[in-house]
This record gives C-alpha cells, sequence and structure tokens, in this order.
C-alpha cells in the first residue's frame, strides 16, 4: 500500500506541475502524430527497402532526435517537477539543436543529391520547406533564449537607472521567453510535424494538406496559451508582491 500510494503521489506531484501548462489536448495530438510516424510508419518503411543508403540512417539519428526532444522539452519545461526537469530540458534541448541540424544536412543531401526527388514532388518539395522551417525556429529560439537570459542577469545585476527601466527590461525579458516558447513549440508541431503529415497526405491526398496545416496551426496557437498566461499571471503577482512591500517601507 505505501509503494503504491508513494508512486500514485508522485504521478498527481507530476500531472499538477504540467497540467496547467504543457499537458494539452494539443500536446497529446501532437505527441500522438509523432509516435505514428517514428515508431509505426517509418520502421513499416524502411523494412520494406531492399537497399538503405547509410547517410539515411545519420539523417535518422538527427530526425529522430530532434522531434522526440521536441516531445520532451515541451511537456517537461524548466519549472516542471518543481525545477528538477531544468537540467535535463536545458541539455536535451541543446543535443537536440545540434542534432537537428545534422538531421536537416544530410535530410536535404539525400533528397535532392541522392534520392530520385522527381518519384514525388509534393514530398520532396514539402519536406524541404519543412526543414528550412526547422532551421529558421531553431535559430529564432536558440537567440530569444540567449537574450531571455541576458536580460535576467541584468536584472539580478541591477544594471537599471529607475523602476521604469526595470519594468521595461521585466515586459522585454518576457517577450523573449514567450518568443523562445513560439518557436520551439512550433519547431515540433510544424517543422518537425511536416513529415509526417506528408505521409499522411500520401494515403488521403495532398489536397488534404492545406485543411491539415491550417490544424497544426491551431494547435501551436492553442498549445502556447498556457503558457502566456502563466508568464503574465508570474509577473503581474510579483509586481503586486513589490507594490504591496513597497507600500510597507
Amino acid at each position: 500500500y505505501t509503494a503504491e500510494h508513494n508512486i500514485i503521489s508522485k504521478v498527481v506531484v507530476f500531472m499538477s506541475s504540467t497540467m496547467n501548462t504543457s499537458f494539452t489536448a494539443s500536446w497529446i495530438a501532437a505527441t500522438t502524430l509523432c509516435i505514428w510516424f517514428l515508431w509505426i510508419h517509418a520502421p513499416i518503411v524502411l523494412a520494406e527497402k531492399e537497399n538503405i543508403q547509410p547517410l539515411l540512417y545519420i539523417h535518422l539519428i538527427g530526425a529522430y532526435s530532434i522531434y522526440l526532444v521536441c516531445v520532451h522539452n515541451t511537456i517537461l519545461t524548466p519549472s516542471a517537477l518543481n525545477g528538477a526537469a531544468k537540467p535535463f530540458h536545458i541539455w536535451l534541448g541543446r543535443a537536440g539543436l545540434v542534432l537537428g541540424v545534422i538531421g536537416f544536412v544530410t535530410g536535404f543531401v539525400l533528397v535532392w543529391f541522392v534520392l530520385d526527388y522527381t518519384q514525388n514532388w509534393g514530398f520532396s518539395i514539402g519536406i524541404t520547406y519543412g526543414g528550412f522551417a526547422q532551421m529558421q525556429l531553431e535559430i529564432e529560439g536558440w537567440r530569444a533564449i540567449k537574450k531571455f537570459q541576458t536580460i535576467k542577469a541584468q536584472i539580478i545585476a541591477e544594471e537599471y537607472k529607475n523602476r521604469e527601466e526595470l519594468l521595461l527590461l521585466e515586459d522585454e525579458q518576457d517577450a523573449q521567453l514567450m518568443t523562445h516558447i513560439q518557436s520551439m513549440i512550433r519547431l515540433f508541431v510544424l517543422a518537425c510535424g511536416i513529415p509526417a503529415l506528408l505521409r499522411v497526405c500520401d494515403v488521403v491526398g495532398y489536397g488534404y494538406l492545406p485543411i491539415l496545416l491550417i490544424i497544426v496551426y491551431c494547435m501551436t496557437y492553442f498549445m502556447a496559451r498556457p503558457f502566456s498566461k502563466r508568464i503574465e499571471d508570474k509577473r503581474n503577482s510579483e509586481r503586486c508582491n513589490a507594490n504591496e512591500y513597497a507600500q510597507l517601507k
């Protein structure tokens, strides 16, 4: 009974620390697409191939890594599990970005210089667009979090002249954090999801691609919205407490 109670307690703590922001219907849908593509569809396709290009194995390592890291980092944010998830989020994120670049470069070479891209123009063009979107979002998200860290250090060091300047720094800090979050969510749902959507279109027809893209775009919005509200609520609470403290002094 004690062991079961401990397990249940840990599950409750995990769910309560992520439910309000990360664990949403959009995350579940995006993760389901990821699991289907990586662990159901892709293995079947690979098993049917007689000859597999060695470069494809390198591409798969990069592609699988960035996709799975996105699944992990969008559910286990730095604040999840009372902050215990932070080092895993940071280091897996860094590794995922590097391996994602490897996946993009090898994928581009495979599509346009090794394989016959004319066999499926829709897939060749679509997956290339997804790759470039991946690179853009990786760079955008990385730059945003570095700016966030710089501003955070500036605030901690009290490198501002007055309260008005502090408030501006805090607003910019929150904006950069939100840019990072939105970029990583779009990387997960849109950029990494495009190859999976294209394989779905191979079955249902490419006429459905615009509809599917609209759906996943809406998913990114609904996945990011709880984070935005949480950041805003946290900042408002901090400022409210600061004002009350100033009045007491």
